[in-house]
């Protein structure tokens, strides 16, 4: 054989068993990935639509040296399909096993079932890979394990230790991780476990993570959340684009996003260099046209992106200019806002309103009386030992509210037949005259259950629109949760007519209340009051008011963690009796109704319209005769029963429930 034969020979030897060129994750979902639903189902992933995610799909290539990846983002960016084109790219061309870590198993499931098995089904490349689901073979895929030649994909929980001490991995996805627990059932932080999965690979390297989250609460310098945690330890990228005007290269802000307060709004973006405006139909060309420019950059860093709604082409400038002008007057949609529309962690104010302010600003309504405005009435009460501490309100359009009764109530709370809980009964009756010569009963009637618990549930199992209620702490839990039956029977099973005990989330409708108390209403110079606004009478002493104010947030340590925590300086019933009763606002759909609900609650209510005909914001306005307090005869019978969807849904409303027209 000649030289020349030799080394033909040799070099189709060399390229037989070289490695095949790997192909970067962005590629393979250009050229594979089908979008399973939406506007573009049965569509190839286009990154015309998405540029941002072709530098953070490509870092997660097994070509670039990073072993990490953190992106910190708002909702309606594209994200989920960065997790799903890696496992796509992973499943075709670097086949190893993958873990996906969601908050919780049933969110799991749920990624499972709506997008990463359609994206497998739909995408030919994936679905000859992935082994079909077959209940007897052990090379068959399942619900929360897809199997394929050289891999596999487990997806599970942050909430489940098994999945998470178990098997040796080389890639993680970690979704959501603000939302993951801090410590899993005393066994730690569930991302130290996932991170212990690498170690196998930490010698020979190769192994990536993507961490990815919507900011929730911002954390303290010792403890921030863990997605800002993230992002700073990285370079700290950001999409950058260029002025149609001037060429000058900037990141967008919202605040130089310039648009109307109502509908249309014209938003608009004013340029940082040059001041000109940039129009919406620029927005497209100079997004594509844009890149990541890292704010930290060094050694040590791994690549971190902050993605957010002012550079997505999925949504429009108005939209977030309407998502803004929503939330204003509601720290709870304010809050939302931070998080989902300019992914940025909100930071939750603890200091709490000057007492004396609020004291100063008094109004002039009497007790027990509905001043105009108030529509809906919710009641609650705090259990001590030596009485009850209680309060009842009256809400109006846009959660604003009234205090119109408070009280304590002394007796011996252990004991049913006390005096303290046959007057507090005396309350649950009680009728409150409107403005407009009618007289309503309490709604909705909240009684904390956190002490001298069974003498609270006979007292509740009595009356049929009173509540149970139980606060838990937490930064992420619902205004009112998922309720328990906590009655049983003599074989230890729950009855279906027993007690029904409702969670109540207070730690965020703590800062609520104080974002409401620090608003200005027309007393304070203001041209009108704001939604969420609280009113005071001159029934309200000092004591009321330094009780209300008594709450704020502590550093402390707990578990080996700083968490910034409610504490409070004296005395907190009547802050708690508020709590309790935003709860009960929420359960009721109060801050969910539209100008409609409150005109056809109006009409039941007899509340006659405003002269000249307006809206119903008006109503507030109206000039009010004297309170006429009917007798107890003529008082309203008696609403049914609150359920988990409250009185003003739509399927209340079919029962014969306030908006129904009947009662």
């Amino acid at each position: 054989m000649t030289g020349s034969a030799i080394g033909l020979v040799a070099s189709a030897l060399a390229r037989g068993i070289a490695p095949d060129p790997t192909t970067k994750p962005s590629a393979f979902a250009r050229e594979n990935l089908v979008i399973p639903d939406g506007p573009r189902a049965g569509q190839l992933w286009d990154p015309k639509l998405t540029p941002q995610l072709v530098e953070i799909l490509d870092c997660l290539g097994q070509e670039h040296p990073c072993t990490r990846v953190s992106v910190r983002k708002s909702a309606q960016v594209g994200f989920t399909q960065v997790g799903i084109a890696w496992a796509g790219s992973v499943i075709a061309n670097t086949p190893a096993k993958m873990l996906i870590v969601m908050p919780t198993i049933d969110a799991g499931d749920e990624f499972n079932s709506e997008k990463l098995n359609p994206t497998i089904e739909e995408t030919p490349a994936l679905r000859r890979r992935v082994s079909a689901a077959k209940s007897r073979s052990s090379r068959a895929s399942t619900a929360r394990k897809k199997k394929f030649p050289g891999g596999s994909i487990t997806i599970t929980g942050a909430n489940s230790t098994v999945d998470l001490r178990s098997k040796t991995v080389k890639y993680v996805i970690a979704d959501e991780i603000n939302d993951w627990p801090a410590d899993l059932n005393g066994q730690g932080d569930p991302m130290a476990m996932v991170n212990a999965r690498f170690r196998a690979f930490l010698a020979v390297g190769g192994y990536k993570k993507l961490e990815g989250s919507t900011p929730t609460i911002k954390g303290t310098e010792k403890n921030p959340s863990r997605i800002d945690a993230a992002f700073e330890a990285g370079d700290q990228r950001y999409w950058e684009v260029e002025c149609p005007h001037c060429g000058g290269e900037q990141r967008l802000l919202f605040k130089h996003l310039k648009f109307e307060k109502t509908y249309p709004h014209r938003a608009h973006y004013e340029c940082q260099c040059c001041g000109f405006p940039i129009e919406h139909h620029h927005k497209t060309a100079m997004v594509q046209g844009g890149r990541w420019i890292a704010a930290a950059p060094g050694p040590g860093r791994h690549p971190s992106f902050h993605l957010d709604t002012l550079s997505s082409l999925l949504v429009t400038w108005d939209d977030i200019a309407a998502a803004w002008v929503d939330a204003q007057g509601d720290p709870t949609k304010l809050k939302a806002f931070v998080n989902l529309w300019l992914g940025e962690s909100w930071e939750e104010r603890g200091e709490a309103p000057e007492w004396e302010r609020l004291h100063a600003r008094r109004e002039t309504y009497a007790k027990g009386t509905i001043p105009p405005g108030g529509m809906i009435i919710t009641a609650s009460a705090d259990v001590q030992g030596n009485g009850l501490f209680y309060e009842v309100k009256s809400w109006g359009v846009g959660k604003e509210c009234w205090s119109i009764d408070i009280g304590f109530l002394p007796g011996d709370t252990a004991d049913i037949d006390s005096p303290a809980w046959i007057a507090l009964g005396e309350v649950y009756e009680r009728t409150y005259p409107d403005a407009y010569g009618n007289a309503w009963g309490i709604d909705v009637f909240g009684v904390d259950s956190g002490f001298n618990t069974s003498v609270v549930y006979q007292w509740v199992r009595r009356r049929p629109k009173a509540m149970a209620l139980k606060g838990e702490d937490g930064w992420y839990r619902p205004a009112i949760g998922t309720p328990s039956r906590q009655d049983i029977n003599w074989q230890g099973k729950k009855l279906r007519r027993g007690v029904v005990l409702w969670p109540v989330g207070t730690w965020p409708m703590k800062s609520e209340l104080y974002g409401n108390l620090r608003k200005l209403g027309v007393k304070e110079g203001a041209d009108c009051n704001p939604a969420g606004y609280c009113h005071f009478a001159e029934f309200h002493d000092e004591a009321y008011f330094r009780q209300l104010t008594s709450e704020y947030l502590v550093e402390r340590q707990v578990r080996g963690k700083t968490l910034r925590v409610w504490d409070h300086n004296g005395p907190n019933h009547y802050h708690d009796c508020d709590i309790y009763n935003r709860a009960l606002a929420d359960h009721l759909g109060v801050a969910r109704m539209t100008v409609d609900d409150w005109a056809r609650l109006a009409a039941i209510r007899n509340v006659p319209p405003p002269k000249p005909q307006g809206d119903l914001f008006a109503v507030a306005a109206m000039p009010a005769p004297p309170p006429q307090p009917l007798p107890a005869s003529a008082a309203p019978a008696p609403q049914e029963r609150a359920t988990r969807s409250g009185y003003l849904s739509g399927r209340s409303a079919q029962r014969g429930g306030w908006l129904s027209g009947r009662r």
